[in-house]
């Protein structure tokens, strides 16, 4: 009943935290990811549990921790409760709740034990546990929800145990992964249902409160696709972990907010650069609200972006994958496609925004000339409404969320940097260490409504003729495999070592439809691929 949960949330509001910390200082999550093969990612999920490895910063004022990367997602091992119960969360810059699994959920129950690897908080267990109503809904854009009970306990991540956190425990999910939402208070789901008033201070929030910080302020650095180990930074900047300068662009407003509720910043253009250092700006005078969120894989842009990026790189459209295509082998020219905000461009190299198709028992799939085929992380936008850059694009960036001043900066990562230069982030309009404003600092405004169709961005790589040449798939390995039939513009790739052909066209999406792969989508929209094509598994 909602007077019940006006009654729980106006008692979340009023809760005095106890201070943990005398000096604020940085929270670190070090980010560890599972080492695969080189040039073998599997969109299916096979998981191998990793401990949460913590470790000092050796700044005061800041937190970090490991976070492990699975299966394209990023996820922190944190203790809740007293004792501690170890969990595996997904963190989400997109979301702003965090909720657990609990041992009620039937989804945990079946034979096959789901939630073991992510683990399952049993509330009963903790001496810190305090139940607030059992009001808890959220949804999110893969499909996949949650509902149970609010409830304060102890949260402790990157040894900073914070207290009375307010979280949710999951009685009803149809999904395995927990959440750690890190957004802005005012996206939390019992705003959406019921309004500001019911506004409750989240882990950014206490954080500050109890002083392990100074600012409502983090750094992600999520390393490369093959990398070891990435970073999330509470409350600090690690100047070693990007190059050129760290440049400071404003957060995007929905119509009528009067403070930002989720990280949209503009997206001024797209290009590409070759692997002589020439350039090309092929989408400009975008002014495109981009949302950054580390909780999605892939990026999706507006048609006329995202077409250009696939006829850059001479991708075609699979019906059967329902994915955009291009050979593997493209990836080791060293060429990127480059994202261009006021006064900063970020790289994304070819390696990263390409991922190989690979089935559940580990076969690459293959083009019939032999080629290992990969999918392109950029789709349309059109069934979403927003623009999404996730992870495939944040990989390539560091970037700085700042809560209190709401902007964020950015800055070229710098990959499998080893060294650590943190610096921790104070309080005030000029609270981010090293950063600078950008050339363009305008505030856009998003639209509530439904977008149009039409891209009125200046393309400079435009669509002309129809794909040619099909070629079909295979999976390598032994055992029998159908094929299915891709388009192409020729068995080699377009990438050379000294140019970027723009002629290619993108091959037609009969119904323009784009898959969200939120959290478990990756893994669900290739089961169904598997589905129409036998790889004699």
């Amino acid at each position: 009943m909602r007077v019940q949960l006006s009654a729980a949330i106006t008692a979340l509001l009023v809760v005095s935290s106890t201070a943990a910390a005398t000096d604020p200082g940085t929270v670190k999550f070090d980010i560890v990811r599972e080492k695969r093969s080189p040039g073998s990612i599997n969109l299916f999920k096979h998981r191998h549990r990793h401990r949460l490895a913590k470790r000092a910063t050796g700044v005061s004022n800041t937190v970090q921790q490991i976070l492990d990367n699975y299966d394209y997602l990023y996820y922190a091992n944190v203790s809740v409760g007293t004792p501690g119960q170890n969990l595996r969360l997904q963190i989400d810059t997109g979301s702003s709740d965090i909720w657990v699994q609990s041992g009620e959920n039937r989804f945990c129950q079946e034979s096959s034990n789901p939630c073991n690897e992510t683990g399952i908080f049993e509330p009963q267990d903790s001496s810190t546990y305090s139940e607030i109503s059992d009001n808890f809904y959220i949804a999110y854009g893969d499909g996949s929800y949650a509902r149970g009970d609010y409830a304060y306990d102890t949260f402790d991540i990157g040894g900073a145990a914070v207290k009375n956190l307010t979280i949710a425990v999951a009685t009803d999910a149809n999904t395995t992964e927990g959440i750690m939402g890190i957004g802005y208070p005012s996206n939390e789901a019992v705003v959406s249902a019921y309004g500001s008033s019911y506004q409750y201070k989240n882990l950014p929030d206490l954080l500050v409160e109890q002083r392990f910080i100074q600012s409502r302020a983090y750094s992600l650095w999520l390393n490369d696709l093959e990398a070891s180990t990435g970073s999330i930074l509470f409350g600090g900047v690690d100047h070693a972990k990007y190059s050129g300068n760290l440049v400071e662009l404003p957060i995007d407003l929905y119509t009528g907010e009067s403070q930002p509720s989720e990280f949209f910043v503009t997206l001024d253009g797209v290009g590409y650069t070759n692997a002589d250092g020439s350039r090309n700006e092929m989408v400009s005078n975008m002014g495109e609200p981009v949302l950054l969120d580390c909780g999605t894989s892939f990026n999706y842009l507006p048609d006329g972006a995202f077409r250009a990026i696939a006829n850059a790189l001479s991708a075609s459209y699979s019906a059967r994958l329902d994915y955009y295509v291009q050979s593997c082998t493209v990836t080791s020219v060293n060429a990127s496609i480059d994202f261009y905000f006021g006064g900063v461009t970020i790289k994304v190299p070819l390696r990263e925004i390409l991922y190989p198709a690979v089935t559940s028992s580990g076969r690459q799939l293959t083009f019939s000339n032999g080629q290992p085929v990969c999918l392109l992380t950029v789709a349309s936008n059109s069934d979403l409404g927003v623009s999404i850059l996730g992870d495939t694009f944040l990989r390539s960036a560091y970037v700085v969320y700042d809560l209190d001043n709401n902007v964020i900066s950015l800055a070229q990562t710098v990959f499998n940097e080893t060294k650590s230069d943190i610096v921790a982030i104070g309080t005030g309009s000029t609270a981010i260490p090293g950063a600078t404003l950008a050339s363009s600092n305008a505030r856009l405004t998003l639209s509530t409504s439904a977008p149009t169709s039409a891209f009125g961005a200046e393309v400079s790589a435009t669509d002309s003729s129809a794909i040619s040449s099909p070629l079909p798939v295979t999976a390598s390995g032994s055992g029998s495999a159908t094929t299915e039939t891709v388009s192409r513009t020729s068995s080699s790739p377009s990438f050379s070592s000294s140019s970027v052909s723009t002629s290619g066209v993108a091959g037609s999406d009969g119904n323009g439809s784009a898959r969200v792969l939120l959290g478990l989508c990756v893994a669900i929209t290739v089961a169904f691929v598997c589905g129409w094509v036998t790889f004699g598994l």
